[in-house]
């Protein structure tokens, strides 16, 4: 049963999870009674982790949001409910798109219902804890909107819980949703901490809201705001980047001083099986969430240009000479994986079983015989850990990173850009990002591109191209192309994969545009076909479920659905 508005209006959705230790990795125990809940601290504790709890879904399932990057131009995924938001067959009726829906609005009438009962735990508890939670379930609200005005535009604006009757609730005009989720975030930064110690670690700090107010900032074209919050979160000396960008998505990277908020999971008590999902078939995967040509096409060379302008590509031996994000964001042919060489040339029917760096043994590929094996010929390694395979592949605890430092910088860049107030801490931004990317100091520019332009231009590319590269698979690519108004540009056409036979067989390097984007002719013969895509004008929009418009005379449908 789908849940609407008026269905959460009527229920208490706060959940119990445990109480003091581990708090933010257990499950929901029960679902209590608000005239007699809220009474003191320990309550207070078990309800605003309730709202955590709505954060799981990021990963769980295939209506996440991580998969939305594999509905864009970055990937594809396996899943016919995700893949009509990428082939322009999204309806009202899309299960993925009342999935998406009701989980926010749960999660904002988890937290409506504590902030409304606050009071009834003034009595026996402190003030400080008091403004902490009601921080934390703030947060949280502002979190869950921040999606749905990204995918839905115009949505209900509710900061209480409504009486039954008084459900119906129109749209708020986008604008004003924002300015709710601002202040709400506001009063978050002002009254949590910087840090947490012990069993808190891991709960939403000042930063994390800082951030958040960032984020939404420059997704509505508040540039002077977005940059103000990426100088809180910069100044507080709290945060740098892991010095290693690949084990910063394995278990090595977990709670490190990049971090700034994630979804934690622990064995025995919470675990995922996204590797399963991601890993190639002689790892035991399903290969169904998957890197497209486009997005390997995207990688610059060494020399910082892209591969349509870099004298160092190799159009028959193009992973030569590349950003070394994309080998540690991308497993392609010829890479070495859970012990096997990764290959996905259709002759290519037998590989290499490989042991400590050498090959062992020939045995059957099943990433080439296997139907459903990859269907672009490459595999995420992001968040792809070894480490996992073979007993933990469904029951995963590495956690997935929400915020992390480096979107501060790649925040504070872009806006600073977009107001054309550019100076050196724009290129200090960027090349802090690429020279971690290539393991040396900031300082060491013989040893990678460092960015010198100071033309709005150039560094607008550059820039769109950064945040493609560097926060690749981690749910950000269709909200930056529908912000950019470039998403009619990317999801018309074929999305293709690696080429049918060998690499050497591509006589045309693709032309890189202005926003960093690979254009391929109109054919892309040398290419796997893996699907066709349509992007119609209605598209910049999700539309509002079926089951709101029934049961809610209030709200009007997106314009073309």
């Amino acid at each position: 049963m789908e849940i609407t508005i008026k269905r959460i209006c009527s229920l208490i959705v706060v959940a119990l999870i445990m109480g003091c230790q581990d708090a933010l990795v257990k499950y929901p125990l029960d679902v209590p009674n608000s005239s007699t809940f809220y009474s003191n601290r320990g309550e207070l504790e078990m309800a605003v982790n309730g709202i955590y709890n709505r954060l799981w879904w990021h990963i769980d399932t295939h209506h996440a949001l991580l998969s939305l990057d594999n509905t864009a131009d970055v990937g594809f995924l396996r899943d016919g409910s995700l893949q009509s938001l990428a082939d322009g067959s999204v309806t009202s009726l899309t299960p993925a798109i009342e999935a998406i829906w009701s989980h926010f609005y749960s999660g904002i009438g988890r937290a409506n219902d504590l902030l409304q009962n606050l009071d009834k735990a003034r009595v026996a508890v402190d003030a400080e804890t008091l403004f902490r939670v009601e921080a934390e379930a703030r947060f949280l609200r502002a979190y869950f909107y921040h999606h749905l005005i990204q995918l839905f535009g115009d949505v209900p604006l509710l900061t209480q819980t409504p009486l039954i009757e008084e459900a119906n609730v129109a749209r708020s005009d986008k604008a004003l949703v924002v300015d709710q989720i601002i202040t709400d975030l506001q009063f978050a930064k002002d009254h949590l901490p910087l840090r947490w110690q012990g069993d808190d670690a891991g709960r939403i700090t000042s930063g994390a809201a800082s951030l958040l107010i960032a984020r939404v900032a420059l997704y509505n074209d508040r540039f002077e705001l977005a940059v103000t919050a990426c100088q809180e979160v910069m100044a507080s000396g709290v945060y740098s980047l892991y010095p290693d960008y690949k084990n910063l998505f394995d278990y090595q990277g977990i709670r490190s001083e990049e971090v700034i908020l994630d979804v934690p999971y622990q064995q025995g008590v919470k675990t995922h099986g996204y590797p399963r999902r991601v890993i190639s078939r002689m790892a035991g995967g399903t290969s169904t969430a998957v890197p497209s040509q486009a997005m390997v096409d995207s990688y610059l060379a060494i020399d910082g240009l892209p591969i349509d302008e870099s004298l160092l590509y190799d159009r028959s031996h193009p992973f030569l000479n590349r950003d070394p994000r994309l080998a540690a964001s991308i497993i392609y042919p010829q890479s070495v994986f859970y012990g096997f060489v990764f290959e996905t040339h259709p002759d290519s029917t037998m590989t290499w079983e490989v042991q400590n760096g050498l090959p062992l043994r020939r045995v059957g590929n099943q990433d080439v015989t296997n139907a459903f094996a990859t269907f672009t010929g490459y595999l995420w390694r992001k968040y792809n850990s070894e480490l996992d395979l073979p007993e933990r592949r469904q029951a995963s605890e590495l956690n997935f990173i929400l915020m992390r430092y480096a979107e501060v910088l790649l925040t504070y860049a872009e806006a600073k850009i977009e107001m054309n107030d550019i100076d050196a801490s724009v290129l200090d931004a960027i090349n802090t990002i690429r020279a971690r990317a290539y393991g040396v100091a900031l300082a060491d520019t013989d040893n990678y591109p460092a960015v010198t332009t100071t033309d709005q231009t150039q560094l607008r590319t550059i820039i769109r191209t950064e945040r493609k590269i560097e926060l690749a698979a981690e749910g950000f690519r269709l909200y930056d192309i529908r912000r950019w108004k470039i998403a009619d540009k990317l999801l018309n056409g074929p999305l293709i994969g690696r080429p049918v036979r060998g690499f050497e067989t591509i006589t045309d390097i693709p032309e890189i545009d202005e926003n960093g984007n690979p254009i391929y002719d109109a054919s892309s013969q040398p290419y796997r076909q893996v699907i066709q895509r349509v992007f119609r004008e209605n598209n910049w929009l999700f539309p509002i479920p079926q089951e709101e418009i029934n049961v809610n005379n209030n709200i009007v449908q997106n314009d073309g659905y």
